[in-house]
C-alpha cells in the first residue's frame, strides 16, 4: 500500500538528493494534489524547480538562522498548513584529511548539517505533537556508522544526527509522530566530486531519491539505507572489533597496518 502525504516540506531541496526528491514526488503525484515546498538556500534554483511544477512551492531558508526557520515555518504553516511529511536534508560536505584539520570546518559541518535539522525539530516537533500525526525523516548518511579517513568533519555531523534519530523515535511512539533517519551511501554530486578517491557503489541523485521515495511511501521502517550491498558491508564493518576494523580501512586506503 503506497502512502499518500498532502503537504510536504523538503528542506536542502536545491541540489542533490533534496532536488531529485522533489522531482521524484511532482512527478509521481499523478493527480497533482500534494502540495511540495521546496526551501534551500538558493532561491534562484528554488525559482526553478517551482516554475516546473504547479505543485511546487518555493520557501528560500537558510536553516543555520533559527529566527528564519521559525519565520518559514510559520509562512508554510499560514500557507499550506502544517507539513504531514518533512524531509530535512540540508547539509554540506567537504574531506578533512589529517594535515588540514581545522576546528572551523568541523564547527561549519555542525552548523549547517546538525544544528541545521536541530533548528527545524525544535519548531516542528511540538507543532506535530499537538496535532497528534506527522512524519519526519533526517537525512543523515552511512559516513555516521563508523569513523572514515577524511571524513573528520562530515562523519560526527552524522553520527550525531543518526543517534538524535534514534532517541527521539524512541521518545516520540505513541504520539502520533514518527521520525526516520535516511542513511544514503555515495551520491554523486558536486559535493562527492571533492573527493579523490574510488567512491563504492556510487549513485546517481536520481537513483538515491527512488530508495527515499520507495520507503517514504511503502514502508514504514526507522532506518531507510541505501544502496542495500553497501550498507551490509558498513554494517558488518560496524560489529568488528577495532583491531580489524582499522586494519580493513587501512588496506582500503592502501596503507600498510604498521
Amino acid at each position: 500500500m503506497t502512502k499518500h502525504f498532502g503537504t510536504i516540506w523538503i528542506v536542502g531541496a536545491s541540489a542533490g538528493i533534496g532536488a531529485a526528491l522533489v522531482e521524484k514526488f511532482a512527478k509521481s503525484d499523478a493527480d497533482a494534489s500534494t502540495t511540495i515546498i521546496a526551501s534551500a538556500r538558493s532561491a534562484d534554483a528554488l525559482s526553478d524547480q517551482a516554475a516546473s511544477s504547479k505543485n511546487i512551492h518555493a520557501v528560500p531558508l537558510d536553516v543555520t538562522k533559527p529566527d528564519a526557520v521559525r519565520d518559514a515555518i510559520a509562512l508554510i504553516e499560514d500557507r499550506f498548513g502544517l507539513p504531514d511529511l518533512v524531509v530535512l536534508a540540508a547539509g554540506i560536505y567537504s574531506p578533512m584529511p589529517v594535515d588540514d584539520f581545522s576546528a572551523k570546518t568541523i564547527r561549519d559541518h555542525f552548523d549547517v548539517n546538525y544544528f541545521g535539522t536541530v533548528n527545524c525539530l525544535e519548531i516542528l516537533i511540538p507543532k506535530m505533537r499537538q496535532r497528534g500525526s506527522g512524519e519526519i525523516a533526517v537525512v543523515a548518511s552511512v559516513a555516521g556508522y563508523r569513523g572514515l579517513p577524511k571524513a573528520g568533519a562530515y562523519g560526527p555531523t552524522k553520527a550525531a544526527l543518526i543517534n538524535l534519530c534514534e532517541t527521539l523515535h524512541a521518545e516520540l511512539g505513541g504520539t502520533g509522530v514518527y521520525l526516520r533517519v535516511i542513511n544514503p551511501g555515495f551520491v554523486k554530486t558536486r559535493l562527492t566530486d571533492k573527493n579523490d578517491f574510488d567512491m563504492p557503489y556510487l549513485q546517481t541523485p536520481e537513483q538515491a531519491a527512488g530508495y527515499v521515495y520507495q520507503g517514504l511511501t511503502r514502508g514504514n521502517g526507522f532506518e531507510i539505507a541505501f544502496p542495500p550491498p553497501f550498507v551490509r558491508q558498513l554494517k558488518l564493518a560496524r560489529i568488528l572489533p577495532y583491531g580489524l576494523y582499522f586494519k580493513l580501512i587501512r588496506k582500503v586506503m592502501g596503507k600498510s597496518d604498521g
